[in-house]
């Protein structure tokens, strides 16, 4: 249409602009962005919506913030598309947005701002929300009670994600998806096991998303035959053909419960190109397990496919030092040192009474880490009078 010189419609943007946010692809996309500003269309209401649903799609969140402020107006559309992007990739930009939001949220900005309070673990956030849900009559729609189920699970609210889920009058795969990850991640494995037989039975048909999350969930329970067990299922009664994700998950499973070799020899016979992240899961279970061989066979293949990967480096001296081979260890210390590279900080935070408190790897400089070093100490001289008690009333019995 461009070589043709063609008059470019708002409506024929908007549809070239959705493809690329389907594809991904910002290069094209800020191409169609550039032919709209000189055509004049890009102030359009429908283009620049379109506009900001690209670059969030693409990861570009403070360009769309930009095009968003520029707007001369603004519609539902509008502010749904850009809660929605910032929610996926700054959840507090999302919050914020809400709060100055000039017209009425529906249960699409809502859904957004559920996902966002999960991406934050904000709890009493997610209640507010889950209120301003009922108040308006949204209870009963699938996708907020989707997101409710996910922002619970994922707040370690497990009873409030199950009394959700148990009031759907309708579910899809993803509201059994939610609630077996969520048991999962929570330690719930037998319940996740239990859930996906009732959807079993219930007619619905499980998906790799399915497997993952019950695969992890006896992973993490020490449940490996299970976990084995539900891998084979997968494969034999429903033809599911495992992905990348599939076989680092029973790598996990199988490698975290010392069963180094079998782990070994699933990542050696799989059908597919292992990546990094399933040879990581081999060499963080060497790592538990202290075993050099494999570990340093896995941190071989990591460095193979990411030269600069810092955490390997690490991970594989850990290994050499917890053995006392310290010449190894300094070794591929200095090769560490070499790459310039840097592990990242690990981050976590947890919400307590209204406030957030974040935690950065052996930070030792906040008080609340000092007070819960102190309990911790507390802890272990209770479990080790504990211990004691217990070793004299066996020695007794003996």
């Amino acid at each position: 249409m461009i070589q043709d010189d063609v008059e470019l419609s708002p409506f024929t943007c908007s549809i070239a602009i959705h493809s690329c946010a389907s594809l991904g692809n910002l290069y094209f996309g800020q191409q169609i962005h550039a032919v709209s500003i000189r055509k004049a269309l890009g102030a359009n209401l429908v283009v620049a919506n379109s506009l900001i649903d690209m670059y969030c799609a693409c990861e570009r969140v403070v360009d769309a913030r930009r095009i968003f402020d520029e707007m001369p107006e603004r519609n539902l559309v509008t502010w749904n598309t850009i809660i929605a992007g910032s929610s996926r990739n700054d959840p507090r930009m999302a919050m914020q947005l809400l709060v100055d939001m000039d017209l009425e949220p529906n249960c699409l900005t809502l859904t957004s701002i559920i996902s966002a309070c999960a991406g934050l673990a904000a709890l009493r956030c997610g209640w507010q929300v889950h209120g301003a849900v009922l108040r308006r009559n949204y209870g009963d729609d699938l996708k907020v009670s989707n997101a409710l189920v996910g922002m619970y699970s994922k707040c370690g609210s497990i009873s409030n994600a199950k009394k959700v889920f148990n009031m759907m009058t309708c579910k899809d795969i993803l509201s059994w998806t939610s609630m077996i990850g969520g048991y999962g991640t929570n330690g719930y494995a037998n319940e996740a096991i239990g859930l996906f037989n009732s959807m079993v039975d219930a007619g619905v048909h499980p998906d790799h998303v399915v497997f993952m999350g019950l695969i992890n969930a006896c992973s993490h329970a020490g449940l490996v035959d299970e976990g084995w067990n539900l891998f084979k299922s997968m494969l034999f009664d429903y033809k599911i053909q495992p992905n990348m994700k599939i076989y680092g998950c029973v790598t996990n499973l199988l490698a975290r419960a010392g069963r180094l070799r079998e782990a070994f020899n699933l990542i050696d016979t799989m059908p597919l190109t292992p990546d990094e992240s399933v040879w990581g899961a081999l060499l963080g279970a060497c790592k538990m397990h202290r075993n050099i061989e494999l570990g340093r066979q896995a941190a071989r293949k990591i460095i193979e496919i990411n030269p600069d990967a810092a955490k390997t480096y690490i991970l594989l001296a850990n290994i050499y030092a917890a053995d006392s081979k310290w010449g190894d260890y300094a070794a591929t210390r200095r090769l560490l040192r070499g790459t310039g590279s840097s592990k990242e900080v690990g981050m976590s935070w947890i919400e307590v009474t209204d406030k957030m408190y974040s935690f950065s790897t052996a930070d030792s400089n906040s008080l609340q880490v000092s007070l819960a070093d102190e309990v911790l100490q507390i802890l272990v001289q209770h479990m080790d009078e504990e211990r004691n008690y217990f070793d004299e009333n066996i020695s007794r019995v003996a």
